[in-house]
């Protein structure tokens, strides 16, 4: 009898202890995982519901900023200032086209340790104002990623940073919360502030992803407009070889001869200019263009880049979308008239 009790109060134990163990599991994964899961959503919801809310996203905010600012630069040349972004580890920045000005400058990035290195300007567009430029002799430098597979929607959260008025040791970078509420073709528009000085300068997403370079500054505070990264990946090639597409430019290359919107999966066709190469081929306000001599066409800068390179009287495929039928065609490059 006395061995039975023994095991009995012995099986007891083991059960309360059990429960004990079953209870802490539960009480840990509710305050990590669950808690996790409410901060994460606190910033995927229309608008904050609660003070938590607001915290959690000031908490997330915290945590993205120790792990970005140290890639973001001040960028100083000769006629002007601005900011920018280390985006690999042999220092490419990400910059505004009109902070670089033109391409093969002297500048000067400033890091926020305090280091001055030397750069210089690569391309651009004048389009989007997208540019680049080169740290030289870089070195392990501290560098973010690029947003390329998770493009940006409007309602989105973001932070700006930047370094307005310049480089300043004893302020440092500068962050200003906000979301997304524009985007079309090259450019987003957001409601974080913006002030001189951070032109060039990183607009980041809830991941730590670079999304978009500031671009234009406004007065207002809902008029921030910065370009969006995918202008920079459509055409990363042809900035990188130290080109700018200028609106003179456009003057003396292909043209085609229409008017056009970025949507998804090509470029819809708005307006098509009489006695132009788009005209007499056929082209249609409606259709969507999709691809160029077999090479897809990523948005309206890509395509406006692409046929101004080419000499007029080349002639191109362009693969596009009519009601639903995709159809292939032939067509000469132009020049523009200035009549």
């Amino acid at each position: 009898m006395i061995t039975l009790r023994q095991s009995s109060f012995s099986s007891l134990a083991k059960f309360k202890l059990t429960l004990k163990v079953i209870f802490f599991l539960l009480v840990f994964f509710h305050s990590t995982v669950w808690g996790d899961l409410a901060e994460r959503l606190a910033w995927e919801k229309v608008v904050p519901e609660n003070r938590k809310d607001l915290f959690a996203i000031q908490q997330k905010l915290k945590i993205l900023l120790a792990k970005v600012e140290s890639a973001v630069v001040s960028i100083e040349s000769e006629d002007g200032a601005g900011s920018g972004v280390v985006v690999s580890e042999d220092g490419l920045v990400l910059t505004a086209a009109h902070v670089i000005g033109s391409t093969g400058k002297k500048m000067k990035v400033i890091l926020n340790d305090g280091r001055k290195l030397p750069a210089v300007s690569l391309g651009g567009s004048e389009i989007s104002d997208a540019g680049m430029l080169k740290i030289k002799k870089a070195e392990s430098l501290p560098f973010v990623n690029i947003s390329k597979d998770d493009p940006s929607v409007i309602g989105d959260w973001c932070f700006a940073l930047g370094h307005p008025g310049g480089y300043d040791p004893r302020r440092g970078i500068v962050v200003r919360l906000g979301r997304i509420i524009g985007k079309k073709d090259e450019t987003i528009r957001t409601d974080s502030r913006l002030l001189g000085g951070d032109s060039g300068g990183p607009l980041f997403d809830f991941k730590g992803n670079v999304i978009a370079i500031h671009s234009r500054i406004s007065e207002e505070p809902d008029q921030n407009f910065h370009v969006p990264v995918e202008s920079f990946l459509a055409n990363w090639d042809f900035f990188k070889e130290k080109k700018i597409l200028t609106l003179e430019s456009l003057a003396y290359g292909g043209f085609l001869g229409i008017t056009c919107e970025e949507v998804n999966g090509g470029v819809l066709i708005l307006e098509v200019i009489d006695d132009t190469p788009a005209h007499k081929a056929g082209l249609l306000p409606g259709d969507v263009l999709k691809e160029m001599n077999g090479e897809k066409i990523s948005n309206r800068e890509n395509l406006t880049i692409r046929v101004s390179r080419l000499k007029p009287g080349k002639k191109v495929v362009f693969l596009y979308d009519r009601k639903g039928k995709l159809i292939s065609s032939k067509i000469k490059i132009g020049t523009r008239s200035f009549e």
